[in-house]
Parts: C-alpha cells; sequence; structure tokens
C-alpha cells in the first residue's frame, strides 16, 4: 500500500508541476503583471525570457553549443525552484508529508529535465538522448512555442497545454518552418521511414 501511495503522489507531483509550469510560463514569463510592473526580479523574469530569449531564438531555434554560464535564460536552478515550491509543499504537507517531499523532489527533478532538453533544444550537443522519440517530440514541441509564443507553454510535460487547450495545431508552413530552423517533424520522419 505504501509503494502505491509513493506513485500515487509522484504521479500526482508531475501533473501538478504540468500546470505550474504552464501557468508560470504564460503569466511570468510572456504576460506584463503587477509583479513584473512593481518588482525587480519578476521584470526580470519577463524580460529575459520574453524580449531577450524569444527574440534570440525567433529565428534560429538552434544555435552552436557554448560554455556553462553563458547559456543565459536558457536554465533553471533546481535548488531555487524546491525552496519556491515550498508554500505547494506545505500545503500538500496537511495530508501527506512523503507527499510534499515527493512534489519538492518532482520540481528538482522538472527542472533538472528543463536544463538538460531545454539546453540541447537550443545549443545542441547531440547528448545521449537527442535522438530519443521522446526528446524528438518535445524539441518540436518546443520549437512551436517559438513560432507561436502564446502557445506550447510546457517543456517537459505538456499535459497541461493539452489540457488547457494551448497547443499548437500544427500546419504546413510550421512543418516548413521546422523543417528550415532544421528539425523534422514526427509526421515527417514516420512518412520516411514508411517510403
Amino acid at each position: 500500500m505504501f509503494i502505491l501511495q509513493i506513485v500515487g503522489w509522484f504521479i500526482g507531483s508531475c501533473i501538478l508541476m504540468s500546470f505550474i509550469e504552464h501557468q508560470v510560463h504564460t503569466r511570468l514569463m510572456h504576460n506584463r503583471n503587477f509583479l513584473s510592473e512593481h518588482t525587480a526580479a519578476f521584470k526580470h523574469t519577463l524580460t529575459a525570457h520574453a524580449y531577450v530569449h524569444h527574440k534570440d531564438y525567433s529565428r534560429i531555434f538552434s544555435d552552436e553549443p557554448v560554455p556553462r554560464g553563458e547559456d543565459k535564460e536558457i536554465r533553471m536552478n533546481p535548488i531555487k525552484g524546491m525552496i519556491k515550491g515550498i508554500p505547494i509543499a506545505a500545503l500538500i504537507c496537511l495530508a501527506s508529508w512523503q507527499g510534499a517531499i515527493i512534489f519538492l523532489c518532482v520540481v528538482g527533478i522538472h527542472h533538472q529535465i528543463w536544463n538538460m532538453i531545454h539546453l540541447e533544444m537550443h545549443k545542441p550537443e547531440q547528448r545521449f538522448f537527442s535522438n530519443w522519440p521522446a526528446y524528438r517530440f518535445l524539441a518540436e514541441y518546443h520549437c512551436l512555442h517559438h513560432i507561436h509564443p502564446n502557445k506550447n507553454f510546457n517543456v517537459v510535460f505538456p499535459l497541461a497545454d493539452y489540457i488547457l487547450g494551448s497547443n499548437v495545431k500544427v500546419t504546413a508552413a510550421d512543418r516548413q518552418a521546422m523543417k528550415d530552423m532544421g528539425l523534422s517533424s514526427t509526421r515527417d520522419r514516420v512518412l520516411s521511414q514508411v517510403k
């Protein structure tokens, strides 16, 4: 029974993290709001993502690898993420202290996965996972976010985008844009393997 509870808290935490990522990306990284108007930290978050990151990676989705430290606005800090997750973990703790710990672990894992895949998407180094179908799907999914900045807000686990209706319906023009950026769509790859 204990193992099932742990698995349940893990799955629930992953689903919750998908919605948190979606809302943070949507509300704090793409839209001006009270916080970005009145605090330097939130203004920096909005500026760094919506204006710097999207400007740099709207013309080219993948760029040359750069030394660690020069990959601004592509990385997230797992420790800071876990610290920011403490208020939510405190609420979860009212139901289960194990659930609260699992949630904080999921936040840290999410941020670490984000760092690995988001960096590979924009500064490819052909890491061990770069040809995995799941990664290729997420890379194409995120590329569409750079084409349509008001869609596809999830990077790691796009469940919230599908539930909230903010996922892109891919068009022929999108497929061509991804091809021009060096990404072939999953559909195109499947068709080429059938031929």
